[in-house]
């Protein structure tokens, strides 16, 4: 009997066994095939769309080839010989310098008509300008300078180097820029280099690499382009380079110790654009300047320090170049070393050489078409990353503007990127120039109230106000006013979001400059506003309490109120 219970027990054991073996096998079968499903669908998913390189696409060669251009010009208004500039050759961009430059006024007239001539092409320009403050200053003699590097290096302080660029930023944008060729980050290591001198911003490596990065990022904060120059740095030279070809002795070793230096901390912390010198360098480049020299722009430049930004060449009409080379040569030679781009500050003739002169580089195979989309890319991709655009700007408040730049230079208080209120009025800033606000994804004129009420829903309140003509919809969980025309488009978006309390009207006057009106009404409110493009920025305090706290804020623009805008 025992051993038939014995038996019984065994089979029951292996039967259980191999049923536990069955199932394993079957739950692991079924695993192997989610896997092998969620795997499928990974692998068919559709792959994100790169715009840029879509955009890249849809561009002809001579398209191409002119976004490799950053071009000067004669007169200090748009004329024949500029419309063909922009519109035949489609340059990526203009440089102004001091020549273009009148007044106020005219200065603001010259950009705005520069952008409407370029309407007709796909492309934004680059609207670029030589402004490093000191002796290098190319705005209009009733706008108070800023000092120079070597004033701000003296001072050692990284804040007041942020603040300055940052106020150099908020006047470029005043006037229309886009693009400022500074800060100089060469170091003023030889005592006989007048062409740099006061431009740097000292002789000590670390000095300048702080507060040239510095005044970079503040630059960059006020949505301003900043090229950082001139690599691989021009300070240990005694020879103008406007007029002659200098020569640097060191090796790469006391490169990489002393000039390379802020050029590093500047690419570590993300610089945009470079431009390289016309300085030759023995040591490293025997044969060739800088700025035509591929030891020094790729295998240094691209591949040692890791730069993946936009590389611009110094101006190719100088001395340094002019002299030695023939300026065609010179433009392919520098694209084949990995330049990107080729500024030609002065001569239309000049600018169709080197355009014709890439062209046929291009047809005849010295110029790959591999090379043109890779710094085409580039040029898109850092046009898009500043909203670069053809918008309009509204005449400069001299006075204001003045206010704002002693504020600056006499060390007034400005939020920087470690103080919390920083990354809210860089988000409001960001937001008004592209005709948002911060907690919607609307836009002004290009929106309509019947997308708002498909992605929102029906509005909890709805009011007509005469005066504005438009219709004013309050979104209370969104914290959100919009306000539409006849033509159903937003003309004004209104934030209400609670995180906007902590702004004092202080903070906001620190941070956008002082405003294009300041005005106190009946309802015990104080509004101050600013122009952005072509529409208004909007603060609204109420009055009554000693810090006035900001209560909303809005974008709004005038022509699409009126229904002046075409729809």
């Amino acid at each position: 009997m025992k051993k038939l219970i014995m038996k019984m027990m065994f089979i029951l054991i292996t039967l259980l066994l191999i049923n536990g073996c069955s199932n394993n096998n079957t739950d692991k079968q079924k695993e192997m095939n989610n896997n092998q499903t969620e795997d499928t669908q990974k692998t068919t998913k559709p792959p994100k769309k790169d715009s840029i390189h879509e955009q890249l696409k849809k561009m002809t060669l001579t398209e191409k080839i002119g976004q490799m251009i950053i071009a000067g010009f004669d007169g200090i208004t748009v004329n024949t010989n500029t419309q063909t500039l922009i519109n035949k050759y489609k340059l990526g961009g203009l440089i102004l310098y001091q020549t273009n430059v009148k007044d106020a006024a005219q200065l603001v007239n010259l950009t705005n008509a520069i952008k409407t001539t370029n309407t007709k092409n796909k492309i934004p320009l680059f609207i670029s300008v030589d402004q490093e403050g000191g002796r290098v200053n190319r705005m209009p003699t009733s706008i108070i300078n800023t000092p120079s590097a070597r004033i701000i290096g003296n001072k050692n302080d990284e804040k007041y180097a942020y603040n300055i660029g940052r106020m150099i930023a908020n006047e470029l944008q005043a006037f229309g820029f886009n693009t400022d060729f500074a800060p100089v980050l060469d170091i003023q290591s030889n005592p006989n280099n007048a062409v740099i001198g006061d431009r740097s911003f000292g002789s000590d490596s670390s000095v300048v690499s702080k507060l040239g990065v510095s005044m970079m990022k503040g630059i960059s904060s006020g949505n301003i382009i900043p090229v950082v120059k001139h690599f691989p740095g021009h300070g240990d030279t005694s020879v103008d380079s406007h007029l002659e070809l200098p020569l640097v002795q060191n090796d790469l070793t006391r490169l990489k110790k002393v000039e390379l230096v802020p050029f590093d901390n500047a690419f570590k912390n993300h610089a945009d654009m470079v431009m390289v010198a016309h300085i030759l360098v023995q040591k490293i480049d025997p044969n060739f300047p800088a700025s035509m020299s591929k030891t020094i722009i790729t295998d240094l430049l691209r591949n040692q320090y890791r730069f993946g930004g936009v590389v611009i060449s110094d101006d190719m009409t100088m001395g340094a170049i002019a002299k030695y080379y023939k300026l065609e040569d010179a433009a392919v030679r520098a694209i084949n070393a990995g330049s990107d781009i080729i500024l030609v500050g002065h001569g239309m003739d000049n600018v169709a050489t080197v355009y014709n002169s890439i062209y046929s580089a291009v047809t005849n195979h010295t110029i790959s078409e591999e090379t043109i989309n890779k710094s085409v890319y580039r040029i898109l991709t850092l046009k898009h990353k500043y909203h670069l655009n053809n918008n309009k700007i509204s005449p400069v408040n001299v006075s204001n503007l003045n206010n704002q730049i002693t504020k600056t230079i006499s060390n007034a208080p400005v939020p920087t990127a470690d103080n919390p209120k920083y990354k809210l009025l860089l988000n409001i800033a960001t937001k008004a120039k592209e005709g948002s606000i911060i907690n919607s994804d609307f836009h002004l004129k290009s929106t309509t109230i019947e997308e708002v009420r498909e992605n929102w829903g029906e509005e909890d309140k709805r009011e007509y106000v005469d005066a504005a003509k438009g219709t004013y919809c309050t979104y209370s969980k969104k914290n959100v006013v919009v306000a539409y025309n006849e033509r159903q488009q937003l003309f004004e978006i209104r934030s209400y979001d609670p995180n906007l309390k902590v702004l004092t009207i202080d903070d906001i006057k620190n941070y956008f400059g002082s405003p294009t009106a300041d005005v106190k009404t009946s309802n015990k409110e104080e509004i101050i506003s600013y122009t952005v493009g072509t529409n208004t920025l909007k603060f609204v305090f109420p009055l009554g309490t000693q810090n006035l706290y900001l209560d909303h804020y809005s974008i709004y623009n005038a022509s699409v109120a009126n229904n002046n805008m075409a729809s």
